[in-house]
């Protein structure tokens, strides 16, 4: 487990660190994907929009939770922000200096991250049902200039 928590504290180091002018826009996109807005906002919306994707919406809320609470029972890991503190692997103290943000301060086995797997999950269903749609759109408007190309004998 102690590589595997080492690995992710490297990879919030690499982030914090080389990412810090997208921290807006990385918020942003944690906001608007919170697992908590798939019942209140997006199944309502997309179920209205479309019932597959709206379905899709609360099968990726259900499985993905239920994912994560089996995740968390395998691993049971720290956050790793109280893991750095904790463990012995760092000798002397220099454990590594990692930002905690509103996001990151809740209590409880932080490992895997049920935000950032729900987060991942929302946007994964929303992008491709946009992408989706816009593909048909194309090809219905590709068709009929293809149509309209034939019909004049271009």
């Amino acid at each position: 487990m102690d590589f595997l928590h080492r690995n992710g504290v490297l990879v919030i180091q690499h982030l914090q660190r080389d990412y810090r002018a997208y921290y807006d826009f990385l918020n942003f996109m944690s906001n608007v994907g919170d697992p908590r807005n798939i019942f209140s906002i997006y199944f309502p919306l997309w179920f209205q929009l479309n019932q597959t994707v709206g379905t899709k919406m609360i099968w990726v809320a259900v499985i993905g939770d239920w994912f994560n609470l089996i995740f968390k029972w395998i691993l049971f890991g720290h956050r790793p922000y109280w893991w750095v503190q904790e463990t012995q692997i760092y000798p002397n103290h220099s454990s590594p200096c990692l930002e905690q943000f509103p996001t990151t301060c809740e209590t409880g086995p932080g490992s895997p991250s049920g935000h950032a797997m729900g987060s991942s999950c929302v946007w994964y269903v929303m992008v491709t049902a946009a992408l989706s749609y816009t593909v048909s759109r194309l090809d219905k408007s590709s068709i009929t200039l293809h149509r309209h190309a034939c019909g004049r004998g271009l």
